[in-house]
């Protein structure tokens, strides 16, 4: 039996196909090797600054609606005018704790999706020179995070038989971008805040203060 040719249209619409698949090709290539590297760099550099405004909108939170509980973190015990011994109010740490990082996830997830990240047209192209080019194109970000935080004292002298106790607490995030391009590294940010300030009268003994995460 013969082969029948195959017509001229069927011919036509085979050369369109393997145009378009050689297309398809080259251009994911391209995208994975050069556009997505270039995206991925803006996106851990505007991810860091989202963490870092979400854990300073959960710090304010903490401080507006806990300043007594902050003062409250270490008790001062005196005798006869001198400072007898300084402990940690684990209670009132924890709190502090639990409240800085739930509010920080929250206002993390919420920037990542209200106000996302963005990217000029020009970084689409993969080309260095074109990247601060073309109207920014906004996209939400998926991602998911671990926060933890770490809380010290510290002394420094403020006059004759007076010092000053300081807090602060430091806020660590590890993130990690799920959608719309899967960045493959972690990003990690910590912030430090004082939260608390305490001027002792009497003198103090020789103590170096205590970190507590």
């Amino acid at each position: 039996m013969c082969r029948r040719k195959p017509t001229p249209a069927r011919r036509r619409v085979r050369k369109y196909t393997a145009v378009f698949l050689a297309v398809f090709i080259v251009f994911t290539t391209y995208f994975e090797l050069a556009v997505k590297a270039q995206l991925k760099d803006v996106m851990i550099r505007q991810m860091q600054t989202l963490s870092e405004q979400g854990v300073t909108m959960a710090v304010e939170e903490y401080l507006a609606e806990n300043a007594a509980s902050a003062e409250q973190m270490c008790d001062i015990v005196y005798d006869n005018g001198s400072v007898a011994a300084i402990s940690l109010n684990a209670a009132a740490v924890n709190a502090a704790k639990v409240f800085v990082t739930e509010r920080a996830q929250r206002h993390i997830d919420e920037l990542a999706e209200t106000q996302g990240v963005s990217a000029c047209l020009g970084n689409f192209t993969g080309l260095v020179f074109l990247s601060s080019f073309g109207p920014p194109i906004t996209f939400p970000v998926e991602s998911s995070q671990t926060v933890s935080c770490e809380f010290s004292s510290s002394f420094e002298g403020a006059g004759v038989n007076q010092t000053v106790h300081h807090i602060a607490i430091t806020v660590y995030v590890d993130l990690l971008i799920n959608n719309p391009f899967r960045v493959g590294e972690t990003i990690s940010t910590a912030s430090t805040f004082e939260i608390a300030q305490t001027v002792i009268v009497g003198s103090v003994p020789t103590y170096s203060g205590w970190r507590e995460r």
